[in-house]
């Protein structure tokens, strides 16, 4: 993270969400020490992670009072492109992508414990929804059937599907 004029702020999530990348701890510690910016620049280039990490950044970003322009450089995959829809606007250059898909995880134990780790799943999907709706203007339904499609978008997909505002061409070497 680096502040540029003295109102503003580049950010790049270039990794993975959570402990083995961007934690939500060292993030939100980050954004604090940006001081009182306006308008904050962010940008993703990131295959998603850890739900509950990109929740605490989501809501971070979210609840922090400076404008946000999001920029899709590569990918906003699974969690990071929950984290995206805090933008406005969103900018995706059309050799762009963004992949939603329903949580999903790992656990192990018996068969109670599978179906109380299979509740909590769709506890998860229930509470990241209203995000996607939010921005889309879709329904949470009509969001839901996308995620249990995994659906994989271009940057003119994400327009016009409500994810993305804007799509510029395609950045040349």
């Amino acid at each position: 993270m680096q502040a540029g004029h003295q109102s503003d702020a580049d950010i790049y999530i270039y990794d993975e969400i959570g402990f083995w990348g961007v934690t939500a701890k060292q993030f939100i510690s980050d954004l604090n020490a940006l001081g009182d910016i306006t308008h904050i620049n962010l940008h993703i280039n990131s295959p998603g992670g850890d739900v509950f990490e990109g929740i605490a950044i989501f809501n971070a970003l979210k609840t922090h009072g400076a404008s946000i322009t999001v920029y899709v450089d590569g990918v906003a995959a699974s969690m990071a492109s929950v984290i995206a829809m805090v933008g406005n606007p969103v900018i995706m250059p059309e050799n762009t992508f963004m992949m939603i898909h329903k949580p999903f995880g790992f656990t192990g134990g018996d068969a109670e414990d599978m179906r109380t780790y299979a509740d909590l799943l769709d506890k998860v999907e229930a509470v990241l929804l209203p995000a996607y709706a939010q921005k889309t203007g879709k329904t949470t339904d009509e969001i839901a059937a996308m995620l249990a499609d995994e659906t994989w978008m271009s940057g003119a997909e994400c327009l016009a599907h409500g994810f993305a505002d804007q799509v510029t061409p395609a950045v040349k070497a």
